[in-house]
Parts: structure tokens; sequence; C-alpha cells
């Protein structure tokens, strides 16, 4: 009975290699392996990160109906920094910021401290843009920045947006929204980009001609959108954490325990939960994750001074939400299964 289970399963990854180049570990009753807290939708790839993003306290990780894939960590690096990962429109690669110690050789740390080490000589970090391609299990690096903050995938797969800081000097820093194109590896500052908040959500627009952003503003932050050609911008509304819908109609974006839905242009803006107001009991964390029909949004939220995550789904006819998870990982992005 064991080997034909073993079979099975052989059998289901070598369909799955031969017709997509992809292979996730299958679990039971389409429960994820070693991801705390997270769930599967049907025909979909989901994308996980542990809370705060912080992999000292778990791993990104890709999942399916029928399994789930761990994204490996690179083995000289810090961690995976990003605030916000990427998963690809294909969900064959995902991508954020990787950081790495430049002088990790001669740095004295004090394993019995967690967090301690010796400030002489000081340590030195850098951080890249990582893109792990799942079918290629190889990871490539993009650049070399101070800070790499939350990142986009166009679209069509072949650009990624991100803000990346290089460092400051005097009063001027050498920041802005970066555009990836991943086919030549050349890398751009969309002309007056402003100061975006690096920890707050990037998405584009389904045409891949702009891009919304959180500004760093006082109070509560403003969204704008980019013409990423020209750098024209258009502050549409004050929140953080902007989404795009996949029609284009809509973005959604956090106002500190609502989430609110409104037109590219800055009209028709609503809250998502006014008939279900229980769910405004509890702060609203970034990102916000629309379903690939634009119908559903995934809605990452926690306790007022609580770092356990849970995540809702809200109907957007209907305005009915549900519970699907607690005190597990945060949702990243959601595309259709791979074919």
């Amino acid at each position: 009975m064991v080997r034909k289970l073993h079979q099975s399963a052989l059998c289901f990854c070598l369909l799955t290699v031969l017709t997509t180049g992809i292979c996730f570990s299958q679990a039971p009753n389409k429960k994820a392996v070693a991801c705390i807290g997270c769930f599967s939708e049907p025909q979909s790839t989901l994308l996980f990160s542990p809370a705060g993003g912080d992999t000292n306290y778990g791993n990104y990780t890709l999942v399916t109906p029928s399994g789930s894939f761990t994204v490996p960590q690179l083995s000289s690096s810090m961690g995976l920094v990003s605030p916000n990962w990427a998963i690809s429109p294909a969900g064959d690669q995902v991508a954020g910021g990787i950081s790495f110690m430049l002088n990790a050789d001669i740095v004295k740390c004090d394993p019995k401290i967690k967090g301690w080490c010796d400030p002489h000589p000081r340590p030195i970090f850098k951080s890249v843009m990582g893109v792990y391609s799942v079918r290629d299990k190889t990871w490539k690096q993009y650049g070399d920045f101070k800070i790499v903050g939350s990142a986009a995938f166009s679209p069509d797969g072949k650009r990624i947006a991100f803000d990346g800081e290089k460092g400051c000097t005097g009063v001027t820093c050498d920041a802005g929204l970066t555009i990836l194109d991943l086919e030549t590896g050349h890398m751009g500052t969309i002309p007056g980009s402003i100061q975006v908040d690096w920890r707050n959500q990037i998405s584009w627009s389904p045409d891949g001609k702009f891009l919304a952003v959180s500004a760093v503003s006082p109070g509560n932050g403003r969204i704008v959108v980019f013409d990423v050609t020209t750098g024209k911008m258009m502050t549409i509304a004050q929140g953080s954490s902007p989404s795009w819908s996949p029609k284009g109609d809509w973005i959604a974006y956090a106002y500190i325990v609502q989430c609110m839905v409104i037109h590219p242009d800055g009209t028709g803006a609503r809250s998502v939960l006014d008939k279900e107001r229980k769910w405004m009991k509890y702060t609203l964390d970034g990102p916000i994750v629309w379903s690939p029909d634009g119908e559903r949004l995934l809605l990452n939220q926690r306790k007022i001074f609580d770092s356990h995550p849970r995540v809702i789904l809200v109907d957007l006819a209907t305005g009915h939400a549900v519970r699907i998870s607690k005190n597990g990982e945060v949702v990243m992005g959601w595309v259709p299964e791979i074919k």
C-alpha cells in the first residue's frame, strides 16, 4: 500500500514536470506543508510570507490545491527582506529584496545573544533585487542597493517595479521607483519619482502603463498613480497599500481599519466592509490581494498591538466577508494556477 502511494506521488510529479516544469509537493486535504495557516483556492497559486516578511520565523511559500513549494533562501544571504514580495502573473517566479552582510568574515557576533554583533568593525550590508525561477530552481540578482522595498511584476511578467534606495548624502537620497527589465537586465528610475513608502504595496495597471504607489505623507499617507513613461502623477486618495484590480476599474487600498476601493481617476471611493462592520475592529495590513477574476479580495488583518495576522475573504458583489485563516502566514499574491 505504501509503495502504491509513493508511486502515485511520483507519477503526479512526473506529469507536472512534463506539462509545466514545476512540481509542488502534495499535501493531504489541500493543506500546505510547513506553512502555518496557509490555504488554497481552486485553480490558483497563492504566495504566502511569514509575518512581517521575517524569514527568521518562516519561509515564503507557493500554495496550489495540489500542494506547496517553499522558496529556498540563498545560503550566503541574511534573508529575504522586502516587505511585500511579488509573484509573477504566470506563477513561475517570485521577486523581492535580499540582504547580504559584506564583511561577515570579520564581524564577530555572539550566537548566545540574538542580534548582537561587535560594533567594531560595524556590519556592512547591501541589498539586491532577487528573482527566483520556480521552473529552473535558480536565483538571479540585480543591482546594488542599501534598501530594496516592495516589488510588483508587470502584467506581462517582463518587468518588475520596486522602490530602491542606494543611500543618502546630507539631505538628499539616491532613491526612487525603479523598473527592472527582466529580458535585458536594465534598470531605470521613473522620471520625477517622489518619495515612496518602501514598506507599502506597489501595483501595476492591467495595461502596464501606470503604477499605483503609497507616497510618504503626514498622517495616513496618500495613493499616487504614476505614468511609468512620463512620470506624470496624480494623487487620488489618502491611504496606503494600493492594489489595482485585474479588470482595471478599481484600486483597492488601506485606510486605517477600512479597505477602500476607488476608480483610478479618483472617483467613487467606498468601503468594501460597510455591510459587515465587525471586520473593522482589526487593523488592515498590506498587501491587499485581488482574485484573478477581480470579484474578491483577500485582506490581511491583525488586532491592534498584536503581531498575529489573519486573512479574510471579501466578496465585492455582496459585501460578505469570511475569515479563512488565523494566526498564520501573510498572503502576498493570487494568480491562476499554472496549467
